[in-house]
């Protein structure tokens, strides 16, 4: 009893350190803004209180000038966006651009000094007229306009008179236990704010309608938007909105000449946007928190022309909002709105208390954003992570929750199939959760994978949305599957609980999460977010014993994890055993003495990348060899099917003229690690068989090198026309096995590639005298890929070694491209410069062996 309660003792005394220990600063702001929609300018007043809770005294302040990320080409953004291949910044007119000016900084009423960063102008660092102690605090007051960018461009802008207003204000960077954390603004690459209070009041013509974060103060305002829901509602049901595809026009009415002031607060939030539109449909709701039962509002703001998609658009927030409130904590804040507007930076866009969403093609596509945007009010809104640079803290955690929306709502969704070709080409049975899973694994297979702790601008722009959103939500649902949903629950909760409101960093999650459920977490906390290591576990052998059964399973992969292992009788689950983190093989014991077939991770909780090695089933060929399926075309692979593929073909060339034949091969969705194609074709000009095949396996290093793919190509043809032969017999034929390297480093994007190719060929070639070659070539490829200017070098060596006479010939070359883009009136040009260099050489067979020649 004592040792138990020193134990107690010991973790309340730690405890209470760590809470002791944690602080953050706090910032709270009042603005006055006012809208010219006519120049698309903002003109403002900005007072905020900083708060220093952190035990350092300070001498500056780093505060974000975002709007001054759209003045041109050289900034944060500008460069992001042409490499990404955008050239609005770079070549767009002065007219879409924007930026923030009239600066005039004072720290207690005094006049100071900013200092811009030397690299980013979005940045500026503001001097302290005298250190600013720990627990004090200074109030920083400015003027500021900012010229509002076409949005086009990124997430701030405005299209005609519709305005997103976003990152729009000076704000102080975070600084936390790391210290400062000044970052630019980017598209690729979301945001980190410290948490207080905001009073922001907005100017604007009478006419336009606004949504934004915080709690509306202005009555004559409130009874303005419940008018235009009621009016908003009559229109459904009279058929003015929602019964056309498309809805009435979308052209903007005159501005009011009378303005009008609107007044919103709210407390714990790190940001403050809002959006305004003349033309917006409004329509409310309202829904109940599982937990406290306390009612929140809803509000969705459209344009007509978009009507027939929103009418549902309440639904869609109030489900979202509950469901993520009974999954993770209750809403703390009084409303919520979703508002229709056009962003250049995604589908949509998140702040606290109000979401953005980009033009929805369907219903079904507006539920998943809206659900996904409202659900970053607790993964980035409520649970403050650092985006930049642990952008999987709140997209992947987000995507997780999306997905389980989707299977908690519509259990027999076919998310994915309806999106790709309808469901054609037998890819019929795909749900939302099949979106990342494939996603995933076509990423890993290709070797393109990254590590899902990755800072936000290393992803590639492709990874960037199938690794931190799609990767993390697959990660989290094996977690979820492995501690089962009740405990899995706790552990949100307790996440949620202890670090709402505050700066949780990745191990402050880990911790949170393996006290409340008791386990070592290390498998997914380092294995799977630090790494590229991917899962693969085998089932290897199923036995009987007197007891039930064993089966034994092989863990063919680089991560060491639970192991989800389910018995079926009859077509009927009779059991499911989790294993814990174990050795490469282990033994799972099963009790039910009635099985005729044994599943590793039945439902596809588990992110691995071959599933062909999960089965076993008695009635099976050799127990794992699952059944042959043949399909037209192409389709997807099934876990418990070999799927094959096939079409016919015509083909032809000059000495076998029409080839008619059959196309067989594994090419499905996603790629397999091994892969084959078979095209055996009727010769009409050779009266036999030629043809083409292809096999290759891929493999999946650890450390430098992407991907490995060995493999063999094979190929037979008719060789010529003469006719001392039969056409059977002048034919060419060819097997060249390879090995192919994709080189470097998967942790960062990088405009440098390279990989290495090693191939030999060996032939036969039947006609007029039998020639047997054998010989082969080494090619090193290296590119460096940017917007404006790219290298290509090749260093290849060839050589042929004619097994009649032992002649070896061969030839070094290296070759080398430059490419450089320049723009004349507005277009794309190109210029381009190649060198090759090759040198031949031949070797002979001479009494003192081989010498050239």
């Amino acid at each position: 009893m004592k040792k138990i309660t020193l134990l107690i003792l010991t973790f309340l005394t730690y405890s209470s350190i760590m809470a002791q220990s944690y602080w953050q600063q706090e910032v709270n702001y009042k603005i006055e803004v006012t809208l010219d929609d006519k120049k698309h300018e903002l003109t403002a007043y900005e007072e905020f209180e900083y708060i220093n809770h952190s035990p350092n005294k300070l001498d500056f302040i780093y505060i974000h000038l975002w709007p001054n990320a759209y003045r041109n080409e050289k900034t944060a953004l500008g460069q992001q966006q042409w490499k990404d291949g955008s050239e609005k910044l770079k070549f767009g007119n002065d007219s879409i651009k924007g930026g923030i000016d009239a600066l005039d900084f004072k720290v207690n009423g005094q006049k100071v000094t900013i200092e811009f960063d030397p690299k980013n102008i979005d940045i500026c660092k503001l001097i302290l007229p005298s250190p600013l102690q720990s627990g004090g605090s200074v109030k920083v007051s400015t003027p500021f306009t900012v010229k509002i960018p076409s949005g086009e461009i990124s997430r701030l802008g405005h299209v005609g008179q519709s305005y997103q207003i976003t990152q729009w204000y000076p704000k102080p960077a975070v600084y936390d236990k790391n210290g400062w954390n000044p970052i630019p603004y980017l598209n690729q690459g979301e945001f980190y704010s410290e948490y207080g209070s905001f009073d922001v009041s907005i100017t604007l013509p009478k006419n336009y309608v606004v949504g934004a974060t915080g709690d509306l103060q202005t009555e004559s305002e409130i009874e303005f938007l419940n008018q235009k829901a009621e009016q908003t509602k009559a229109k459904y049901k009279t058929g003015d909105l929602g019964s056309m595809k498309k809805g009435p026009s979308d052209k903007f009415p005159e501005s009011a000449s009378e303005m009008k002031t609107i007044r919103y607060t709210q407390t714990k939030v790190h940001d403050f946007a809002w959006f305004a539109d003349k033309r917006y449909e409004v329509l409310k709701g309202e829904f109940e928190l599982p937990e406290t039962k306390r009612k929140v509002t809803s509000w969705a703001m459209f344009t007509p022309r978009n009507s027939g998609v929103w009418e549902r658009s309440i639904e869609y927030i109030n489900d979202g909002a509950y469901y993520y409130s009974l999954w993770n904590g209750d809403y703390p804040y009084s409303q919520v709105t979703a508002v229709d507007g056009t962003i250049s930076a995604g589908g949509g866009m998140e702040y606290p208390n109000v979401t953005v969403i980009g033009n929805a093609s369907s219903k079904e596509e507006l539920e998943v954003v809206i659900v996904h945007e409202v659900g970053h009010n607790w993964f980035y809104g409520i649970l403050g992570s650092n985006e930049r640079v642990h952008g999987w803290m709140d997209e992947g955690m987000n995507t997780l929750n999306e997905v389980r929306y989707m299977q908690t709502k519509y259990p027999e969704n076919t998310r994915m199939s309806d999106m790709v070709l309808n469901g054609r080409f037998h890819l019929n049975d795909l749900d939302h959760h099949d979106m990342g899973d494939i996603s995933y694994r076509l990423m890993a297979i290709l070797g393109e994978d990254q590590p899902i702790e990755t800072h936000s601008a290393d992803f590639t722009p492709t990874n960037y949305g199938m690794i931190m959103y799609q990767k993390t939500g697959l990660v989290f649902f094996y977690l979820r599957a492995y501690l089962g949903e009740e405990m899995f629950g706790k552990c949100m909760h307790a996440y949620f609980e202890e670090w709402k409101f505050k700066h949780p960093q990745p191990e402050d999650m880990k911790a949170i999460v393996e006290k409340t459920c008791g386990k070592d977490l290390s498998w997914l906390f380092h294995d799977l977010i630090q790494t590229t290591n991917h899962i693969d576990y085998k089932l290897k052998r199923v036995k009987k014993t007197d007891a039930g059964f064993d089966v034994t399973v092989k863990n063919k992969g680089q991560v060491n994890g639970p192991i989800e292992v389910t018995a079926y009788n009859g077509g009927s689950s009779v059991e499911k055993v989790w294993t814990d983190p174990g050795t490469r093989k282990q033994v799972v014991h099963l009790k039910s003495t009635a099985v005729d077939e044994v599943r590793i991770d039945p439902n596809y909780n588990i992110p691995e990348l071959d599933r062909t090695n999960n089965n076993w089933k008695k009635s099976l060929l050799f127990n794992k060899v699952e059944p042959l399926k043949f399909e037209f075309l192409f389709g997807d692979h099934e876990a418990t099917k070999s799927n094959n593929f096939w079409t016919p073909v015509l083909a032809g060339n000059a000495y076998d003229k029409l080839m008619v034949g059959l196309v067989v091969h594994n090419y499905g969705v996603p790629l397999e690690r091994f892969q084959y194609l078979i095209a055996p074709m009727y010769s009409t000009g050779r009266k036999s068989i030629s043809g083409i095949g292809e096999f290759s396996y891929s493999i999946l290093p650890k450390n430098t090198v992407k991907l490995i793919r060995i493999g063999a190509s094979l190929k037979s043809f008719k060789n010529d026309d003469n006719p001392v032969y039969k056409p059977s017999q002048s034919y060419y034929a060819n097997i060249s096995p390879y090995i192919f390297m994709n080189l470097g480093n998967r942790k960062k994007a990088t405009p440098f590639s390279h990989s290495l190719l090693l191939q030999s060929i060996y032939s036969r070639i039947a006609g007029i005298a039998p020639i047997n070659e054998a010989g082969g070539f080494i090619k090193y490829s290296l590119k460096y890929m940017k917007p404006d200017h790219q290298v290509e070098v090749n260093l290849r060596n060839d050589y042929m070694n004619n097994l009649d006479n032992d002649n070896v010939l061969g030839r070094a070359s290296v070759e080398g491209t430059y490419r450089y883009r320049y723009m004349k009136n507005k277009k794309d040009r190109w210029i381009e410069i190649r060198g090759f260099f090759g040198s031949n050489y031949l070797y002979k067979e001479t009494l003192a062996g081989y010498g050239p020649h």
